[in-house]
Formats: C-alpha cells, sequence, structure tokens
C-alpha cells in the first residue's frame, strides 16, 4: 500500500535526503575515551568503510564531534547544538546503525543552553533578582557563574511549578547525556540502531583527574546512574556490551581494547546486515528507486515555500479545466519555480473531490543522471503509469512518443492524472530544439495539436511587502525572532532592488540564523549586501569562520574544478591536501598512523551547504555538485 502511495505521487513518508549509507553517530566523554576512538578510527571504520562498500556498495561514514570543531563554536555555547544536530542528522539518514554510546564513569562537561525559549527566560530572569543566589558565586570565572546562576533559577522555578522537570533537567545535563536521551527519542520506533558499550575500570580512584567529573561529583555520579539505568531499559541486552578491567595494567587493557573493536566491528556489521535484508527488495526496483529520487527533491524544494495564491490560483483554473494543452510555467533563475512544482504534488489531490483518483507524476529534470535527456524519463513515466493503473508494460520502446501517446488514451476515465516536467531547460539542446518530437500532440480528450498553443504563466520575483512576508513566516517556522534594530538592518535589502527573488531572500535569511538577541552592532561587509552574488560571497565568508578558512574554500574548489565527486573522493581529495590536514590539526592530532581528514569534517560542511548543493546517483553512487 505505502509503495502504492508512493507510485501515485504521494510522497509524506520520504525523506528530503537519499538513504545511500550508514551514518554513525559515536557518543561519549570526551577525555577518558581517547584511546577508544583513536583505535576505532585507525582500525575499525576503514574496516566497515570497505564492508559496506563492498557488500552493499553503500557509504559508512561516521561523526565523531571531538574532532575539528572550531573555538568559535564553543565561544558561542554552540557545541551541544552541534551534536545534536549531527546526531539527528545521523538518525534521519542512517540505513542501519545510527548511534554508538560508550560511558564508563564520567557524566561529562555540562554547559549552559545556547537557546533559552523567551517563557522559559523570563521565569528564569525573575528568580534571579533574588540576590542570595550570588553568594555563591565570587570568584569564579563568568561561564562558571553563568551555569551556576541558571540551575538555582531553574530548580526554584520547577519548585515552583512554573517549569517542567524536563525543562529544569535542561540546565544540569551533560552533552552526552542529551545525546543519548536524542538518540533513544530519534529510535523509539526504529529498532536495532543503537549499541551501547560500558567500560567499568576497577582502579578507578587510582587514575587521574581526565578519568573523573570535577564538578558536582555526587550529583554527577547519580546522573550517570541514572542514565545507564535508562540505557539498560531502553535497549535489547544484546546490543549492551560491558568490559571490566584494570586500565593501569597494560596487558589487561590491550586485551580490553582488541575486545573492544572486535565487538565494535561485529555488532554494527550486524545490524547493517539486517538492516540491508530489510531494504533488499527495494534495492532492486530500479522504478521506485528513481520515482524515489524525485520525491526527495520533491520535499527538498517545499521546506520553505512560501504560499503564492495568485499564481497556484491560475495553476488551478488550468488543472481543474477541460483544457487539453500543456501549461508552462516562465521565470528568471530564483525565482522560484521548481519549488512552485514541488508544492503542486502536495496541493493538486485537494483540488478534486475524489482525492484517490488523482495520481501525478513529477520528474525533476537534469536532477538525477536518468533524467538528463528526455527518453529515459519518458520510458520512466511510461513504467510509473503502467505500474499505477495496472496496464501491460510495453516490451520495447522504439517509438517512445508512439507509445507514449497510446497509454496515455488507455487510462481510465473515471482517472486524473498530472504530469509535472521541470526544468525544461536543463534537456540536452536535440530535445529542445522541437518539443513536438517527444510531446504528444494528441491528449485523450481530443485532438488538440500542442504546436499551436501553450498556456503560459509567468512567476515573478517578490515585491518588498511580499519579501517580508516570507521572512516572517520562515522565522515564525523556526520559532525565533529579529530585534527591532536587526529588522533595520534587512531592510535596506528589500528596498535596494525593485524585485526579490527567492534565492536572494533564502541567502538573507540563512545569516539571521547566526544572529543573537545580544547582537546590536550590524556587520559592515552584511549591510554593503546589494546582490545575489554578494550574498553568496557573504555566506562562505561565514562559513569559512565556521569550519576554517582552508578546509571550506578548498572543498568548494575541488567540487567547482571536478564537475562533481561523491563523498568518499571529496575526502580522499582534501586528505591529500597538506594545507588542509595542517588546518585541521591544529584542533586535533589524529592517530599516529591516520593522517587523514575525519569524515565529520566534511559531513558538517555539506549539511550547512545542503540546500546549495545539488546529489546525483552516477553508477549507484551519489555524487555531489556545486
Amino acid at each position: 500500500m505505502e509503495d502504492e502511495l508512493v507510485y501515485r505521487g504521494r510522497f509524506d513518508g520520504i525523506e528530503d535526503r537519499k538513504l545511500n549509507s550508514t551514518r554513525l553517530f559515536f557518543s561519549s566523554t570526551f577525555t577518558d575515551t581517547t584511546d577508544e576512538r583513536n583505535g576505532l578510527i585507525e582500525h575499525v571504520y576503514p574496516r566497515l568503510r570497505e564492508y559496506c562498500l563492498n557488500e552493499y556498495n553503500i557509504q559508512f561514514q561516521y561523526s565523531d564531534m571531538r574532532w575539528g570543531i572550531q573555538s568559535k563554536a564553543s565561544n558561542t555555547h554552540a557545541t551541544v547544538h552541534m551534536c545534536l544536530k549531527e546526531l539527528d542528522n545521523c538518525c534521519r539518514l542512517s540505513m542501519a546503525t545510527n548511534c554508538v554510546i560508550l560511558l564508563s564513569h564520567r557524566y561529562g562537561s555540562r554547559f549552559a543552553p545556547a537557546c533559552i525559549p523567551s517563557r522559559i527566560f523570563q521565569h528564569l530572569l525573575s528568580k534571579t533578582e533574588d540576590k542570595t543566589l550570588l553568594t555563591e558565586i565570587n570568584g569564579m570565572n563568568q561561564k562558571k557563574k553563568l551555569q551556576i546562576i541558571l540551575r538555582k533559577a531553574a530548580d526554584r522555578c520547577c519548585e515552583q511549578n512554573l517549569i517542567t522537570k524536563d525543562e529544569r533537567d535542561e540546565f544540569h545535563i551533560s552533552v552526552t547525556a542529551q545525546e543519548i536521551y536524542r538518540a533513544l527519542s530519534n529510535n523509539k520506533h526504529k529498532p536495532r540502531r543503537i549499541l551501547c558499550f560500558f567500560r567499568e575500570l576497577t582502579d578507578i580512584d587510582e587514575l587521574g583527574s581526565k578519568f573523573h567529573d570535577n564538578e558536582d561529583k555526587a550529583e554527577s555520579k547519580q546522573l550517570l546512574i541514572d542514565i545507564k539505568n535508562l540505557l539498560k531499559e531502553s535497549i535489547d541486552s544484546s546490543e549492551i556490551y560491558t568490559y571490566k578491567l584494570q586500565w593501569k595494567d597494560e596487558n589487561d587493557r590491550k586485551k580490553y581494547l582488541s575486545k573492544f573493536f572486535d565487538d565494535f566491528y561485529q555488532a554494527v556489521k550486524l545490524q547493517i546486515d539486517f538492516h540491508m535484508k530489510q531494504n533488499k527488495s527495494k534495492q532492486g526496483n530500479v522504478l521506485h528507486n528513481q520515482i524515489v529520487e524525485h520525491a526527495i527533491q520533491c520535499n527538498s524544494l517545499v521546506q520553505r515555500f512560501f504560499p503564492r495564491p495568485e499564481v497556484f490560483e491560475q495553476i488551478k483554473t488550468y488543472i481543474t479545466s477541460s483544457i487539453n494543452y500543456p501549461c508552462v510555467l516562465l521565470g528568471k533563475s530564483g525565482t522560484g519555480k521548481s519549488s512552485i512544482m514541488a508544492k503542486l504534488v502536495n496541493e493538486i489531490p485537494s483540488w478534486y473531490s475524489q482525492v484517490n483518483n488523482v495520481s501525478l507524476i513529477v520528474r525533476f529534470l537534469g536532477a538525477t543522471p536518468s533524467s538528463s535527456d528526455i527518453r529515459r524519463p519518458l520510458i520512466s513515466i511510461i513504467d510509473q503509469i503502467c505500474m499505477i493503473y495496472h496496464l501491460n508494460i510495453p516490451s520495447h520502446f522504439d517509438n517512445v512518443k508512439e507509445i507514449f501517446e497510446n497509454i496515455l488514451i488507455r487510462i481510465p476515465k473515471d482517472e486524473n492524472l498530472i504530469l509535472l516536467l521541470d526544468s525544461i531547460d536543463q534537456l540536452q539542446t536535440v530535445d529542445l530544439i522541437d518539443l513536438s518530437k517527444w510531446l504528444p500532440e494528441k491528449f485523450p480528450l481530443s485532438s488538440s495539436n500542442v504546436k499551436y498553443g501553450l498556456q503560459e504563466i509567468e512567476i515573478k520575483p517578490f515585491d518588498e511587502n511580499t519579501a517580508q512576508e516570507v521572512l516572517h513566516s520562515w522565522l515564525k517556522q523556526d520559532r525565533r525572532c529579529l530585534t527591532a534594530i536587526q529588522h533595520e538592518w534587512l531592510k535596506p535589502k528589500f528596498t535596494q532592488q525593485h524585485k526579490i527573488d527567492p534565492l536572494f531572500l533564502s541567502l538573507l535569511y540563512d545569516q539571521t540564523l547566526t544572529w543573537h538577541s545580544y547582537d546590536e552592532i550590524p556587520d559592515k561587509t552584511f549591510s554593503d549586501i546589494q546582490l545575489t552574488g554578494d550574498a553568496i560571497d557573504y555566506l562562505y565568508d561565514q562559513l569559512c569562520m565556521k569550519h576554517g578558512e582552508i578546509l571550506f574554500r578548498r572543498s568548494m574548489i575541488y567540487l567547482q574544478l571536478s564537475g562533481g565527486l561523491s563523498e568518499v573522493e571529496i575526502e580522499d581529495i582534501l586528505s591529500l591536501d597538506d594545507d588542509v590536514l595542517q588546518s585541521v590539526f591544529v584542533h586535533y592530532l589524529p592517530p599516529r598512523e591516520l593522517f587523514r581528514l575525519p569524515s565529520n569534517l566534511w559531513i558538517r560542511i555539506r549539511n550547512d551547504m545542503h540546500k546549495y548543493l545539488v546529489e546525483k546517483d552516477i553508477d549507484n553512487v551519489p555524487c555531489v555538485y556545486l
């Protein structure tokens, strides 16, 4: 039933990214697990990468958030957000295991939240007016003072039922614990996605400070016990591994590490085998995979869609009428044509009284290797029509246009089929010169010739008022707000241009996501933005500061020069660039035998650039294009 809905153009259950990898997030405290982390990078992850590629032709990626986080992230309290965001991506996009947890005797570092909902903040503020909160914090550094104040205020708010216990716990919880709670929540209905490893050191009292929590030791110890008990209750016992050893005993430690690495590899491998077996039936279905690729593109495009009622009313009038010649959406690049086409997939069924009798077929031409010329998309469309209406699939496709016309005639009279083709201009030149060579001249309703009439609907850029409305809708969607002075920074961008295209507005909005409520001085470079090209340059500058200038700019240059690379190829090329490696290893030195760019660094860049990158499958290998 689910597949039938996909064939009919119902894409609600499909993500906005193709699942083509096992993406594993490794969660543990930092200072006391260096040996395990380094050993995994050196000995285990390469084996899993090779296994996934050879056995299932999928990628294996890992995220170890200890690697490469710039000081800028720590200074803005962004570390926790970055870790949780990457964990969410792994849970959403991994085909198998998505989180592995390693716990020993530390509960982990606890940071003040980077963002506090305004309702909670107002309650906290009312409690910090009590000066007794400040009596215990003299002599502490500013960060520690802030944490103490927030925790005490949260405790008092919770006692008075102003905030919930879960909201109170946000100010006491460690980074590792937040990752664990998030992983359990994300996988609530997804079995066999998490693995857990417990390490018990019998000589823990003889070990240095890096193996212990250094703040609120009694509370941290109890919180660690609670989180371990939760994991034992939530995860099947077969996927929990426990080790007991003396850390100072070198032989004991070596045996443990060897056993840990072997168990880790076998446990992840078992989960990969389990899930790939579940997906095997769909992997061989070429048509289903093609439809899913376009569905992913569709769902990605509608995430930031803003209603354009005047355009949709014209389209609705055309689609629900008896007109039987094609309709063309016209507009300059960046005006949102593709987003409109994607949104139509969701909207069109509601225009009919018999929703179940409406099918939509959408193809984003040029977005996949199989859609760069018109012949292959037409064959795919014919196959899909046959699947929807249970027709016999033609045995050959010598004359695709004729077969297409005959198939259309065979569609049941009580059914409605809407065909959406986006980016006609992306077709090969030979297919563009004369559309009548492949576009049917006869439709089921009459013998109208498409050469004699095309309905055109022009897609125009936003005016100033619409641009403001779009900005406010996006802010509301993300539960954010800007200060009055920050709105003033944006106003000139809307008045400098008579018309604002969605791409320009999207670039501006993405920059507001980095602003804080206490930012009062505008960035001069941002103030100088006038055109889309300026906004792109500014985006690059900001991402350079976040990821490192050398790493980010070289990544973009290699993508441009190559015309598209797989993620493994990107990592390999960056790992051969000495300037890139030198810039990365300033933040963390890798295992001695593995001087290589951590996969996590490219993944973070791709996540930030996702909406501006194109992903295509070449020989079943996903390749990224800029």
